[in-house]
């Protein structure tokens, strides 16, 4: 399923570093963006302010986290200047590294000097949305970004085949060295190794991830943890709460898509 390899893109990155990353990563994301989320990405419909006229204020996020790693929960291994495999020519030098991926579509995401930012008056923000959800002003399938993360430098790698194997080189920062070569600022240069079906090798000053909250819908019984008696609606086989809450493209995909099955296809291949 190659038209899906974005989704596997996205929720392998967000399984290891628990926030949703932009689609395509180069994608700007924007506090106070409203939109919805289409085939796996956010699609962004307007702000807080042209479509609801509600004001937003930035604070910088109490997260203090300046390195975003992910590897597809160890699927993707990463040699230093050492070449692996006998006949695999990809012997490398100082100064540049090996990425090995032990399943197809596996993802090597690096960011490097992240500054997160949120909106500082989410309560109200919450306020209204749930305000406007009661007098059926805020369409159910719309979200809103209230938090983003810049980075100094992004680095992303999906590989579409098991097994595969990448060579990389710093491009114009040999001081660099272990994992900070992923993000040289002189960028990374492909020396040789297997196709990747993603690539974006040590890009500056992207906004590669962020958090969006949307309305979710939840039923509890009387006699169940977390019933809440000030509801919202009722409905005809219990009850019905809505409330604002995180959530993401996976939220609102059809029950159709199989990222297991995705993965065991694109391994068969070739």
């Amino acid at each position: 399923m190659p038209n899906d390899r974005h989704r596997q893109y996205i929720r392998k990155v967000r399984a290891d570093v628990g926030m949703e990353p932009a689609w395509p990563p180069s994608a700007d994301r924007r506090l106070g963006d409203v939109g919805v989320f289409r085939k796996g990405h956010f699609e962004r419909k307007g702000t807080l302010k042209t479509l609801f006229g509600i004001d937003i204020e930035n604070r910088p996020s109490k997260k203090n986290i300046t390195v975003f790693h992910g590897d597809s929960k160890g699927s993707v291994q990463i040699h230093l200047n050492t070449g692996i495999g006998a006949g695999a020519a990809l012997v490398t030098a100082d100064g540049s590294m090996v990425l090995e991926f032990g399943r197809a579509n596996s993802v090597l995401f690096h960011a490097a000097g992240c500054r997160t930012e949120e909106i500082k008056n989410i309560d109200l923000v919450e306020k209204r949305m749930k305000e406007l959800h009661a007098d059926k002003k805020w369409p159910r399938d719309h979200v809103v970004v209230t938090e983003v993360t810049h980075a100094e430098r992004t680095t992303a790698i999906m590989c579409s085949r098991r097994n595969g194997r990448i060579a990389l080189r710093a491009g114009a920062d040999p001081a660099a060295t272990g994992l900070d070569l992923l993000t040289a600022t002189g960028g990374l240069q492909w020396t040789g190794g297997a196709a990747a079906s993603l690539q974006v090798l040590s890009e500056g000053r992207l906004t590669p991830l962020y958090r969006a909250r949307g309305m979710i819908r939840h039923w509890f019984r009387e006699d169940e943890p977390g019933f809440l008696d000030d509801i919202d609606d009722e409905a005809e086989d219990g009850t019905e709460e809505w409330f604002v809450d995180y959530v993401g493209s996976e939220d609102f995909e059809a029950a159709d898509y199989d990222e297991a099955a995705d993965d065991e296809a694109t391994d068969d291949d070739g």
